[in-house]
């Protein structure tokens, strides 16, 4: 006789783990990305050829993939999808999360675009996927907000902050669209494979010609070569192909209100990637700031119900 709960037990298990792990995966590929970015667009670099170098090489890696699963119904998720999937995580998000490095420090984009994607998701999904909202949702947002607004006034009291809230803004916009990417990823019961492989290519069909149309040829010869292919390795090889499929991955294995978990981790990593890498000391706004959304996004996922479980079973 076959036990089928063992079994579904270690099914879930199983899906749990490597849910962790794709998370786990993400938060580490976005922090190197974050810092990659704003230390691209110090040395000379601008957003349009970050989003250039992350395409072309994301598109290049993801081709085969859509080719095997085909590209007349482009992964079988169809035109439309596809289309509104790539405003949402592909191109259009990345010319805004990468230009807001031009006008905010590293710790702007490595705090806000986490905080408000697990926000607006964890909002998301108790309107539409119809997942509840507990006491720690509403207590984590209120600490998010309470870090946001410290970190966004620390950006325009510093004299070399003085345009970081159009920085903040622009991360902040990114963020939403990436936020409905996540909800309908879920929502639609999407492949995170198929998905990624459909936004990578379209996104390099659609930013490739548009680049080099846009700046022109003599612009792209005159880029160093060295770091425009480091920033294509980091930005479209880790964060274009293998940090968007680990984050698809983790929502589609954990859901919505568990996946965002892993957003809260970029901060601090990215801020210690930053301090070696662009040389940027946050200040005692953004220290303050930053502590506070991440205890914020910690409380929206119920860590701290985790913890006290855990107590409570190894209490005498």
């Amino acid at each position: 006789m076959v036990d089928t709960a063992s079994d579904t037990d270690s099914g879930e298990r199983r899906r749990q783990r490597w849910g962790i792990v794709s998370g786990t995966t993400m938060a580490l590929g976005a922090s190197v990305a974050f810092a990659a970015a704003r230390a691209g667009l110090v040395g000379g670099l601008q957003a349009i050829d970050l989003i250039f170098a992350r395409y072309i090489v994301a598109g290049l890696v993801m081709l085969p993939l859509l080719l095997r699963f085909g590209v007349g119904d482009l992964a079988g998720i169809g035109l439309g999808r596809g289309l509104v999937l790539t405003v949402l995580g592909g191109a259009p998000f990345a010319l805004l999360q990468t230009g807001g490095y031009g006008f905010a420090p590293l710790a702007h984009g490595a705090v806000i675009a986490p905080a408000t994607v697990t926000i607006v998701s964890t909002v998301g999904a108790a309107l539409f996927l119809h997942e509840r909202l507990s006491r720690n949702h509403l207590a984590g947002a209120a600490i998010v907000i309470a870090g946001v607004l410290l970190i966004g006034w620390d950006g325009i009291a510093q004299p070399a902050g003085e345009r970081a809230w159009l920085g903040d803004l622009l991360f902040f916009a990114s963020s939403v669209l990436w936020a409905g990417f996540t909800l309908l990823l879920r929502a639609w019961r999407l492949s995170a494979l198929r998905a990624t492989a459909v936004v990578a290519v379209l996104s390099a069909l659609a930013t490739t010609p548009g680049y080099l149309l846009w700046v022109g040829t003599a612009h792209l010869q005159a880029l160093p070569l060295g770091t425009l292919a480091v920033q294509g390795l980091i930005q479209g090889g880790v964060q274009g192909a293998l940090t968007m499929y680990a984050y698809g991955q983790a929502v589609v294995l954990l859901g919505v209100s568990r996946a965002v978990l892993f957003p809260a981790l970029v901060p601090a990593i990215s801020v210690l990637l930053g301090i070696p890498i662009v040389g940027e000391i946050p200040g005692p706004l953004q220290v303050v700031g930053l502590g506070l959304v991440t205890l914020g996004l910690l409380t929206t996922v119920g860590l701290g119900n985790v913890f006290a479980r855990r107590r409570r079973r190894f209490a005498p």
